[in-house]
């Protein structure tokens, strides 16, 4: 590999190829200007020759410029039109644009970026875009995103089919369980996020961490100038009460914001089937139904500036949640014993956590220093009945049959990264990117139980479990992009990643090289061809590995796996650009897939387990389409397709399954514009059958509907979510092998909507005397030319 970057730096060196204009566009508080137009004009005849827009941190460029006197053109909305003569091509350095002062009172600026934008590494989905986005928490904005499915069931994440997803906080790795992941996007508000980002290739300087890709939640930053600011409120019903605020302020380089929701929910499963069970006493019939109410309180806030070269920012988030769960059961144990089992549990889960980080830049190197804390405490009471058909308590096991029993779960998580980052224009062709980062994550973790016996409470054996894993990633990344002509790049790059994993007795060492490919080519007319190859890994989480028990019922526990292994996968992208229409084709190979919450059994097969386990293989073949549609001048459509084979081999269960399937979805948007200030959407998703592990889903999806009224300064939104109510999603045990205890059942969940569709109303309103924004700047005409 060296040695290609090598002969890549040569090449590039010696070659004959024209060069490019480059620069940096800043305000004269020293913050980028991004979006900007800028426009190389010839001097002679004032003819356009080249254009470009500027990218978020304001650099512009343009390749393929002959040595000739030009003048460089900058518009950006906010600001006095700059001109730049230009001798030849070059790096124009930082150009500063002016205010306009005849525009100091407030403007208001509607942008108009679609919805969902394919780019090389991935999707963005721009929230700000959405209707039914206002008032929502955002993790229920990142389930309406394409390829994303979130499991209520057991609050996990995945991504175009894969769990092996990562996510990401402004570009800061979350390294938490997934299932307190999803617990921090609950009880963020969807109004402090800017952009999604769905990456599904991402290139060299990103950790390689997660086999299906990465998820960026970007947050809003202060983008005006002087004192401003907006506020929201949010109003709501379904099965209970929603209500939430949200406010953002910021001064020139500093911002802030604070956001509080309230959530009052009901979820339920139903379950019907046969297992095997000996502790009951042979073949049982079962059919049971667990209610789940949690009553959910947080908190969120932040604060954090940019200056030209330094930024901070201090996330901390707070969240208190009340979760009722009542779970009631009928056994027939064949031919003629009947039991009941009633489990009424209540639990007080409350939970704190902090992000902070700091970045300094200069010429070539930025400097990154990130801290996250993350404290869980989750104390429970179960009051269990299990009796017969004459109302006999059965069973007189502490652990298993007491009547009443209290439990505890709490957790400690700490992560530091330091991170170096290099970037450099070697010359005009050759671009690097190179860095080293090192991270430290320490998880200490204590949970219990407690069984009432003989009116004492007693802790039985294996009942408690305390541990305490400390892992240590070192990485260095290097990574070179070459601008063959004005039309074509090859990106070529390499990361090295080592870990070092130490759980209670156990340590885990492995250094892997993680090599990034990518090509892209811009053809006449507005097409674009790019092809990418990634490798990448996903290591299995504390909760994964750690030898707990946690009971879940007389016949069964949940438990870790400690001979967990991690995931590789190789990821092949083929994909086409043209004018926002885009299809790729991603073909990939996951060595050791992890599937989680599987059921497997004790070595006497009396009791269940529930654990994550490894696949041995899984092979992937994904299409992917996005459709953006326009059919009149007031209605617009957006669509995200999805088409997949699959194929997977596994061998946890009694007896070994291979299994090959298609599946598929779709997400639509569509988009009203209608008169005097009135807006409306009608937005769903629809995910096919599939399989996870050996547990089969149907398919299941929603249909939500929004409308906004813009009142000067201020918009109203009313939103519906699942108007059908049919968010019932159900599962299967059984369809593949023979599982523990020859378990045969189907499960079928059913969320919130699918009892009563749920609406929020909400009012948002900006101020401060001078809110200029420039993230839509140059005239939409010329913008469309230049593009």
């Amino acid at each position: 590999m060296k040695r290609l970057f090598l002969i890549c730096y040569i090449i590039a060196s010696y070659s004959s190829a024209m060069a490019q204009v480059s620069g940096k566009l800043q305000d004269v508080q020293g913050m980028p200007v991004p979006y900007a137009n800028v426009v190389l004009m010839k001097a002679a005849d004032s003819s356009i020759f080249k254009g470009a827009v500027s990218d978020e941190q304001g650099a512009f460029q343009m390749a393929g410029v002959p040595a000739a006197q030009y003048l460089l053109r900058v518009n950006a909305i906010g600001y006095q039109v700059l001109y730049v003569p230009v001798a030849g091509a070059g790096n124009l350095g930082v150009q500063v644009l002016q205010p306009n002062r005849r525009q100091l009172g407030e403007v208001v600026v509607r942008g108009s970026k679609p919805l969902y934008q394919q780019q090389e590494q991935g999707m963005v989905v721009n929230v700000e875009s959405s209707i039914i986005s206002k008032g929502s928490a955002a993790l229920e904005v990142l389930e309406r995103a394409p390829g994303i499915m979130i499991d209520h069931r057991n609050n996990s994440i995945s991504m175009n089919g894969k769990s092996g997803v990562m996510v990401m906080l402004n570009g800061k790795l979350l390294r938490m369980p997934v299932t307190q992941v999803v617990a921090l996007l609950s009880g963020m508000r969807a109004d402090d996020v800017e952009k999604i980002e769905l990456l599904t290739t991402p290139g060299a300087k990103y950790d390689a961490e997660g086999d299906a890709g990465l998820i960026n939640i970007v947050l809003k930053k202060n983008s005006h100038v002087g004192f401003n600011g907006n506020a929201s409120a949010t109003a709501g019903y379904g099965w209970g009460e929603k209500a939430g605020t949200s406010v953002q302020l910021g001064f020139n380089k500093w911002y802030g914001s604070y956001s509080y929701n309230h959530n009052r929910s009901n979820a339920d499963w139903h379950a019907i089937g046969t297992a095997v069970e000996p502790l009951y006493g042979g073949l049982t019939y079962s059919d049971v139904t667990g209610v789940m109410q949690p009553v959910e309180n947080s908190h969120t806030a932040r604060v954090g500036f940019d200056s030209k070269h330094m930024g901070a920012s201090l996330l901390y988030g707070y969240s208190h949640t009340h979760i009722h769960n009542i779970n009631s059961g009928l056994f027939n144990v064949l031919p003629d014993s009947i039991l009941y089992n009633h489990v009424d549990v209540n639990e007080f889960m409350k939970w704190k956590n902090t992000i902070a980080d700091f970045y300094v830049e200069g010429k070539h190197l930025t400097l990154n220093l990130d801290y996250l804390r993350y404290t869980l405490d989750r104390p429970s009471k179960a009051v269990n009945s299990f009796v017969n058909l004459k109302g006999q308590e059965i069973g007189n096991n502490d652990t298993l049959f007491a009547p009443m029993q209290e439990g505890y779960a709490n957790s400690l998580i700490q992560v530091g990264v330091v991170k170096l980052d290099y970037v450099k224009q070697l010359n005009d062709q050759l671009k690097l990117d190179a860095g080293v980062k090192g991270s430290y994550n320490r998880t200490e973790s204590a949970s219990g139980i407690r069984s009432l016996v003989n009116g004492e409470y007693v802790t039985g054996a294996n009942a408690t479990n305390e541990g305490v894993m400390k892992e240590f990633i070192s990485a260095a990344y290097a990574s070179f992009k070459w601008q063959l002509d004005s039309t074509t790049a090859l990106t070529l790059g390499s990361r090295y990643e080592y870990a070092d994993t130490r759980l209670s007795s156990t340590t885990r060492k492995m250094g892997k090289l993680f090599p990034v490919v990518s090509f892209s080519k811009q053809l006449p007319g507005g097409h674009e061809l790019f092809f990418s190859y990634n490798k990448r890994i996903t290591r299995p989480a504390y909760t994964d590995l750690a030898s707990y028990k946690s009971y879940t019922g007389p016949n069964s526990y949940e438990s870790g796996n400690p001979a967990l292994l991690p995931t590789i996968t190789n990821i092949f992208k083929i994909g086409y650009n043209y004018k926002g229409y885009s299809f790729t084709l991603l073909a990939s190979r996951d060595d050791h897939p992890i599937v989680r919450w599987q059921m497997t059994e004790t070595p006497d097969s009396a009791v269940l387990i529930v654990s994550s386990q490894n696949m041995l293989w899984q092979n992937n073949l994904v299409f992917q389409a996005s459709i953006p549609v326009k059919v009149t001048e007031w209605w617009s459509m957006s669509y995200s397709l999805l088409a997949a084979y699959r194929k997977f081999k596994l061998d946890y269960t009694r007896t070994p399954a291979e299994k090959g399937y298609y599946t598929g979805s779709v997400n639509f948007s569509e988009q009203f514009k209608f008169q005097k200030g009135w807006s409306g959407e009608l937005s769903g998703f629809y995910w096919g059958p599939s399989y996870d592990g050996s547990k089969k889903v149907d398919g299941f999806g929603e249909v939500n509907i929004g409308v906004k009224k813009e009142l000067g300064k201020g918009t109203i939104q009313f939103a519906v979510e699942d108007i059908f109510a049919s968010m019932h999603i159900p599962f299967y045990f059984g369809k593949v092998a023979e599982e523990a205890h020859d378990l045969k059942t189907k499960v079928v969940y059913s969320a919130e909507s699918s009892y009563f569709p749920v609406m929020k109303l909400t009012y948002s309103r900006s101020f401060g005397g001078a809110k200029l924004t420039h993230k839509e700047g140059g005239a939409k005409e010329e913008r469309e030319r230049i593009n």
